[in-house]
């Protein structure tokens, strides 16, 4: 949804005139801005990159292993360290590892995502509640001076940011069907996943589009 700020009134209004004093805010003053409730647990991204992870650990784990059985003791010891119970221990590895994961996603419970536009760049907060125990699942430090009062009287953590400019980036993945787009750019290998309620795709794309020409 589109946002605007009015320097005038000191004020951020929905769409683009401001509410105080009723003037069209100058198109550097607007911003495209929503937000994305949801639970890390039933994200299958996240499960994805966990079981990735223990596989490729696995994997990795398994071959150094073996690989300094065979330079030390010949490939023969090498293939009979193999026929043995070890690959089945470390391969063990995974579920365990599944399971720790699904421990730690439930502890964090449900975070939102706060995705905003402006004529600087791309922004990304995301927010959970204030128990010390869902930045401790996140492995993150529960540092007081990121919780924020609401105006309702509530506390939210902030978890992390990201923010990207538009100068820095280099090309740009759009996704119609999943409701996201990619922003890739130097600084960082994997890009700024803008997740995007399908209602809000096609403003969003524009926006982007207004700033990445080409790209």
């Amino acid at each position: 949804m589109i946002y605007s700020y009015c320097k005038r009134c000191n004020l951020e209004s929905p769409g683009d005139m401001c509410t105080g004093c009723g003037k069209r805010a100058p198109v550097s003053a607007q911003m495209d801005q929503w937000s994305i409730a949801a639970h890390p647990l039933t994200d299958g991204r996240v499960w994805r990159s966990v079981l990735f992870s223990l596989l490729a650990s696995a994997v990795l784990l398994m071959a150094v292993v073996f690989g300094m059985e065979a330079v030390i003791n010949g490939g023969e010891a090498a293939g009979v360290l193999f026929r043995g119970s070890l690959p089945r221990m470390i391969l063990a590895l995974v579920p365990v590892g599944m399971a720790a994961a699904f421990l730690f996603l439930l502890l964090q419970g449900q975070e939102v995502e706060v995705f905003k536009l402006d004529a600087q760049g791309a922004h990304l907060r995301t927010w959970h509640g204030p128990q010390k125990w869902k930045s401790w699942a996140r492995l993150q430090s529960a540092d007081p001076r990121k919780n924020v009062p609401q105006q309702d009287g509530s506390v939210v953590h902030l978890s992390q940011e990201r923010h990207l400019l538009w100068k820095d980036v280099q090309s740009v993945q759009y996704r119609p069907s999943k409701a996201t787009i990619s922003i890739y750019h130097t600084p960082h290998v994997a890009p700024l996943v803008l997740r995007l309620p399908p209602e809000e795709y096609e403003l969003a794309k524009a926006y982007v589009g207004k700033y990445c020409k080409g790209k």
